[in-house]
């Protein structure tokens, strides 16, 4: 895999690959990390290739950008993939597609004579973008994302399900006004957990109130300064904030710190997707675990059953459970709620 391939795989410049290479300072550990492992997978199954049962092809399929980019998930899903494959005897070959560039013109370049799959990484794109891959005639799996309509296998996590188990740790730690910052940037996933929300509130018997639904970009810095907007017109925040990711979530933090709210005492804050860093993030932050490992593994499974068996007879939409990593960044308010019910 060139330089080049990886910097646009990672959404980095080719520059900042050659850097972490060469061992320069300018990159952070974590990229650098990201860097490396691509680029010794890359090189050193490149001269087994010949040797495998098939080639793979793992389709990063980019609409909005700002979506697959920071997060852990996609990092050990690329990894992931490519030990379960090599397992199974096939190579695999990532790529990054933008549609800004026209479909037919990216992949009118790419050799799909000797691809005996497609995964693709469907987190930003909608059923019209999935149903382009048909023409290719090949089997298909998508990850992290589903279709109401259509013969589609899909392999994603259980976001309803996430946020509803936070709902419910925050209602149990004795919350009763809670929040939830929902993302500007509309896909799936992100509307899967306020939908999630919504049932989670049900299910406790709680209200949700409009002022406290929020709305930030899905960048940390975009989240800050949307969040520092937030504050500066409202007084009245709720005592827990759920979060649509935590990358959102460290620039709604860093903004209440800024603002001078305490975390947990002043308001409290559970989030989605466990990256490692939020368990150094001061306070630690509470945040849905998912299996991002048994997602690939699942994912790249149904393809080889597709690829080897023929089994077009059924499909299916795999959702992979999640849980909730408990840490510091939510207070513990049934003493207070004690007192009120008492009076």
């Amino acid at each position: 895999m060139t330089n080049k391939e990886i910097a646009a795989i990672l959404n980095v410049t080719p520059a900042a690959v050659s850097m972490a290479l060469h061992n320069k300072g300018g990159v952070s550990e974590s990229k650098r990390k990201r860097i490396l492992e691509l680029k010794y997978a890359s090189s050193t199954r490149k001269e087994e290739q010949e040797k495998k049962k098939g080639r793979l092809l793992f389709v990063m399929h980019v609409k909005l950008g700002n979506v697959i980019a920071e997060t852990n998930f996609f990092v050990t899903l690329m990894s992931t993939i490519q030990e379960h494959a090599d397992r199974d005897g096939y190579f695999v070959d990532i790529i990054r597609y933008d549609s800004k560039v026209k479909f037919e013109d990216f992949f009118s370049q790419i050799d799909m004579q000797d691809v005996s799959g497609i995964l693709v990484l469907a987190t930003e794109i909608n059923q019209e973008d999935a149903e382009k891959y048909r023409v290719f005639k090949k089997p298909v799996v998508f990850i992290d994302n589903y279709f109401e309509c259509g013969d589609y296998d899909c392999v994603l996590m259980d976001n309803m399900d996430g946020i509803q188990r936070a709902v419910r740790y925050g209602y149990e730690m004795g919350h009763r006004n809670i929040g939830f910052v929902r993302s500007t940037t509309n896909i799936h996933n992100f509307q899967e957990r306020y939908d999630g929300f919504l049932k989670g509130m049900k299910n406790v018997g709680l209200s949700v109130f409009k002022k406290y639904i929020y709305h930030t970009k899905c960048t940390t810095d975009g989240a800050y300064e949307d969040m520092c907007e937030i504050i500066a017109k409202t007084k009245d925040l709720p005592t827990l904030l759920i979060v649509c990711n935590d990358v959102m979530a460290i620039g709604i933090m860093n903004a209440l710190k800024y603002s001078y709210y305490k975390i947990p005492r002043d308001i409290s804050v559970i989030s989605f997707d466990n990256m490692p860093i939020t368990r150094y993030f001061s306070p630690a932050l509470t945040s849905v675990s998912i299996q991002d490992n048994k997602i690939g593994k699942i994912a790249v499974d149904r393809l080889i059953e597709k690829i080897e068996h023929g089994k077009d007879d059924y499909f299916m939409r795999s959702l992979v459970g999640v849980g909730l990593e408990i840490r510091d960044s939510v207070s513990d308010l049934n003493d207070i709620l004690k007192t009120v019910d008492a009076k």
